[in-house]
């Protein structure tokens, strides 16, 4: 999945987005994060893992 489409869909669930040296924190107001890594294509295993981080559905 490409790293893009994950933000905007961690974005529009009110995640916000800090930037640190390798990695893009997306935190929530109620406290839920995760990072997501700069690559392109993040692998399945890593959106399923945001996935269950998040409580964003992310794959179809």
């Amino acid at each position: 999945m490409k790293r893009r489409s994950i933000l905007k869909k961690l974005a529009r669930a009110g995640f916000v987005r800090t930037e640190g040296a390798n990695h893009t924190r997306m935190t929530h107001p109620d406290g839920r994060w995760t990072a997501v890594g700069r690559h392109v294509e993040i692998p399945t295993g890593t959106v399923r893992a945001i996935e269950r981080q998040t409580g964003v559905k992310l794959l179809p």
